[in-house]
């Protein structure tokens, strides 16, 4: 098994690419001129 300080530090990094992508998603969803909100 891995040990715990690098489970510890892959477990940060997927939760700050994870974040990172939900933001970039509701900025492109709700904020961007040429996103979803234009196009209904």
């Amino acid at each position: 098994m891995q040990p715990k300080e690098k489970t510890a530090i892959l477990g940060k990094i997927v939760f700050a690419l994870t974040a990172v992508a939900m933001l970039t998603f509701f900025w492109w969803l709700l904020i961007y001129d040429h996103g979803v909100v234009s196009v209904h």
